[in-house]
């Protein structure tokens, strides 16, 4: 996470009264690969914080390569349309996750945004929807739950895992489609599933709930 400390001071009424209020989020700003992270975490954000009412805008990297390239730029650009939080979305997939929240965190440095956070799927979305396999059978109305065990943030490459289940689910009769199924499963994964089996998205959720929202 990184917080740059914009307050203002409000009178509390008593003696030696002052104290600091934190600047209330009236829109927040999604740096992304492409536009279906955008509309996934744009609806999990909302489930998150209960405001159907928050206001998004979007950087679409098209690609980690020209995101990575272009992080800054886009979230001085989303400070200047009124984002008073940044987000800079950007998958583990094999990567070190040290090494690569280290660079990520240093390419959003001087982000003029008063809230600004780094977030690490891991290894990728698909690997939170893993956490909730109750909501991937009635999503795609498979035969069956499928049977997962341990941490799915320990599942490499989950976005085929999560394509084999449905397809193998389903008697071979639907194919998953990331750019299509990842906002149903965004609309109805079970949030409390997601926090309790991946630490990643923990850690994200503890991020948004420090703040107060408009």
């Amino acid at each position: 996470m990184i917080c740059k400390q914009e307050v203002t001071w409000e009178n509390t009424g008593k003696k030696g009264g002052l104290k600091v209020s934190k600047k209330k989020v009236t829109s927040i700003g999604l740096i992304v690969e492409d536009n279906s992270d955008f509309d996934s975490f744009k609806t999990i954000i909302r489930r998150i914080l209960n405001k159907d009412n928050l206001s998004f805008k979007k950087a679409i990297g098209n690609g980690c390569g020209k995101l990575k390239r272009k992080a800054s730029s886009y979230a001085s650009t989303l400070s200047q349309r009124g984002c008073e939080m940044v987000i800079l979305v950007h998958d583990l997939d094999r990567n070190n996750l040290a090494s690569l929240e280290t660079e990520l965190k240093k390419l959003m440095e001087d982000s003029p945004a008063p809230y600004n956070f780094v977030c690490i799927p891991i290894e990728e979305i698909e690997g939170w929807f893993l956490s909730d396999t109750l909501t991937i059978k009635e999503a795609f109305n498979l035969l069956n739950e499928p049977r997962l065990s341990g941490n799915p943030e320990l599942i490499k490459s989950p976005k085929e895992k999560l394509a084999e289940i449905i397809y193998l689910g389903s008697n071979k009769s639907k194919r998953y489609l990331n750019t299509k199924h990842n906002l149903i499963l965004s609309e109805k994964v079970r949030i409390e599933e997601m926090k309790s089996k991946c630490p990643s998205f923990r850690l994200f959720c503890d991020f948004l709930l420090q703040y107060e929202y408009k």
